[in-house]
């Protein structure tokens, strides 16, 4: 009756243990890997969105910086005609005063 007893607990004990360390490799193993493969699905997502919003900003900036060139380009452009048309108009006062001084001489000398 003894050695039917410790026979039934070492068999229990066996018993126990492997379905213990069937339940811990098993379920344990199926949710770690579930919330790991959930934790690194969620994580690559975060990456990606991060890594998309550094590529928009990205692209915001070169559209900024491409914008400014834009406008000093126009700017500098518009100011040379500026400056050409101001030259111009300079010359023409001078050219007409010029003249009218020239009138003013032959009428001195002439009349």
């Amino acid at each position: 009756y003894i050695y039917l007893l410790i026979y039934l607990s070492i068999y229990l004990f066996i018993y126990l243990f492997i379905y213990l360390f069937i339940y811990l490799f098993i379920y344990l193993f199926i949710y770690l890997f579930i919330y790991l493969f959930i934790y690194l699905f969620i994580s690559l997502f975060i990456y990606l969105f991060i890594y998309l919003f550094n590529f928009l900003l990205f692209i915001y900036y070169l559209f900024i910086i491409y914008l400014f060139i834009y406008l000093f380009i126009y700017l500098f452009i518009y100011l040379f005609i500026y400056l050409f048309a101001c030259i111009k108009n300079r010359m023409r006062i001078l050219l007409l005063k010029s003249l009218f001084k020239q009138k003013q001489l032959m009428l001195r000398y002439f009349n």
